[in-house]
């Protein structure tokens, strides 16, 4: 097998001069340049990429951890993140389905032991001070989904609530006054700002939200049907449910069906992240927009700005606070 000293002593350069060619060719001359990689085409030599990173200090990889991609908005996001870091050059590690505290920091030292240049981190349910306490610790790691105080150059998030807002504010404004919620867990910083904000606007408007018409659910499929199961069989009158992710109110909307509650016309449905099925759904949801393709690029973006800086340097990125947007389809109905 062919070495970089075989390489250097077929090309007649040094060691030292092969090793630029293949970690920093800028630095070395055109003709130089030609001549070592035509000795390690007729040499067959194959670059170890994990020897040369112990070189660079670089393994040209990025990390991405997750929620699990059985729902319909991680699947788009890491496509997105896996087109734009390619495009850069890079490759990209997934650690996939991480939410608890523990899984989270398992799959953050996974992608440590294997090099990679930075990290994008959805953090799940890890509390607020052990993400600062990470993110002190660690001056490559890109948060999504989260903002954390100290750290917002280094974080990517929608703006949970203004879109909690948008939503409260188009229901009031379709007449609606007795609104249900099937929120995400309490544990989960993204669903208490959604829940927060929607109930404050819908108390301004003198509507005050009833604790016993919010179901806590867990932003997937099963728990949308779980929530509206509850929120039906609790006898009080209900015109309209926010669902705080699509995939639960694509749950929600199947429970209605399979009970014969119509949609708009007796039960209006409201989601949010506006994932691609949402606009598939009979009838068409209206939701809430997450600019999945925008985060996900300004994620990547500050990640490799952060995979070209020394440990001890610090990103010149601003705080990505990104504004989800309303979008007007057939779930809900304007009351008289």
């Amino acid at each position: 097998m062919a070495t970089i000293r075989t390489v250097a002593e077929h090309a007649g350069v040094s060691t030292a001069t092969v090793s630029r060619v293949m970690n920093t060719p800028q630095q070395v001359s055109e003709r130089t340049r030609a001549r070592v990689e035509t000795a390690m085409r007729e040499l067959n030599f194959s670059r170890n990429s994990v020897a040369a990173s112990l070189v660079t200090r670089r393994s040209d990889c990025i990390g991405l951890i997750v929620g699990g991609l059985s729902g319909a908005f991680f699947a788009p996001l890491v496509n997105i993140v896996e087109e734009t870091v390619s495009a850069a050059g890079s490759y990209l590690i997934v650690s996939c389905g991480k939410d608890s505290p523990e899984e989270v920091l398992a799959a953050l030292q996974f992608l440590r032991q294997r090099q990679c240049d930075a990290i994008i981190l959805f953090p799940g349910e890890l509390p607020d001070a052990a993400l600062s306490a990470l993110l002190r610790e660690q001056a490559n790691v890109v948060v999504i989904h989260r903002s954390v105080a100290g750290f917002e150059d280094r974080c990517v998030q929608v703006d949970n609530a203004a879109g909690a807002r948008l939503a409260a504010r188009h229901l009031l404004d379709c007449g609606h006054r007795d609104i249900g919620v099937i929120s995400g867990p309490a544990t989960n910083p993204e669903s208490v700002q959604r829940l927060a904000a929607f109930a404050d606007t819908l108390a301004g408007a003198d509507v005050p939200l009833d604790p016993a018409l919010v179901f806590a659910g867990d932003f997937r499929l099963a728990s949308g049907r779980q929530g509206m199961a509850a929120l039906l069989a609790g006898g009080k009158p209900l015109s309209a449910v926010f669902c705080l992710s699509d995939q639960m109110a694509f749950g929600a909307l199947d429970y209605c069906r399979a009970v014969g509650v119509a949609v708009p016309e007796r039960l209006s449905l409201l989601g949010f992240d506006d994932v691609e099925f949402a606009e598939l759904m009979h009838p068409r949801l209206t939701t809430v927009r997450q600019p999945i393709d925008l985060l996900a690029r300004t994620a990547v973006e500050i990640a490799l700005r952060l995979s070209r800086l020394s440990p001890s340097g610090a990103p010149s990125c601003p705080q990505a606070l990104l504004t989800p947007q309303l979008i007007l389809r057939d779930s809900v109905r304007r009351l008289a």
